[in-house]
């Protein structure tokens, strides 16, 4: 049988026996990583201007009076 006081009242001690503990843990500003949070897939900066017309031009099947033209999928 469960005797719900009893739970209530560990579950309360055990909350109280953290809170003691936190206390002792000195209040920071900083705020600290695992992992370094450096990019490392580029270099930081401005990003350079790409030409994506030309690009999507140079990907299409065909291309026609400006729309790329490709078949028509079943």
């Amino acid at each position: 049988m469960i005797d719900r006081e009893k739970i209530k009242s560990e579950g309360v001690g055990i909350i109280e026996e953290f809170s003691r503990m936190l206390a002792g843990i000195p209040d920071t500003v900083e705020t600290h990583y695992v992992v370094d949070m450096k990019n490392v897939t580029r270099e930081d900066g401005k990003p350079e201007k790409q030409d994506f017309r030309g690009r999507l031009q140079s990907l299409a099947p065909r291309w026609e009076e400006g729309y790329v033209m490709a078949e028509k999928g079943v």
